[in-house]
């Protein structure tokens, strides 16, 4: 996973900042396909639990935003329960997801992750 090292400005919250995640992957033998079950469970959900403690610290509340791979829009909306904000024109049509403040911190705790 690679964070800007500068927030940027958050939707949901206007007027706020977020720590935008620039590129995130899982390894491809970690992925769920038909047929194959990924040698480890969970390591999208722990980055994306890293993100929101890092915009925890940084004093951002936990906000966190994203574009997404077509292919990994559910996992955001679904598992991760980030908001969709739909295609984004201005960044190649990829669906733009964010976590407005006190969202995230309370998915890392029904996730069973410490804030």
């Amino acid at each position: 996973m690679a964070i800007s090292t500068r927030p940027r400005e958050a939707i949901l919250t206007e007027g706020s900042s977020l720590v935008y995640v620039e590129y995130i992957e899982a390894a491809p033998w970690n992925i769920r396909t038909k047929g194959h079950l990924p040698r480890f469970l969970g390591i999208g959900t722990a980055l994306i639990a890293d993100a929101v403690r890092i915009s925890l610290e940084m004093g951002l509340g936990g906000r966190v935003g994203l574009h997404s791979l077509s292919q990994a829009e559910r996992f955001y909306e679904q598992r991760c329960r980030m908001t969709c904000l739909g295609p984004d024109e201005d960044y190649y049509r990829l669906v733009y997801f964010e976590y407005p403040e006190g969202v995230s911190s309370s998915w890392l705790t029904a996730m069973g992750f410490e804030p």
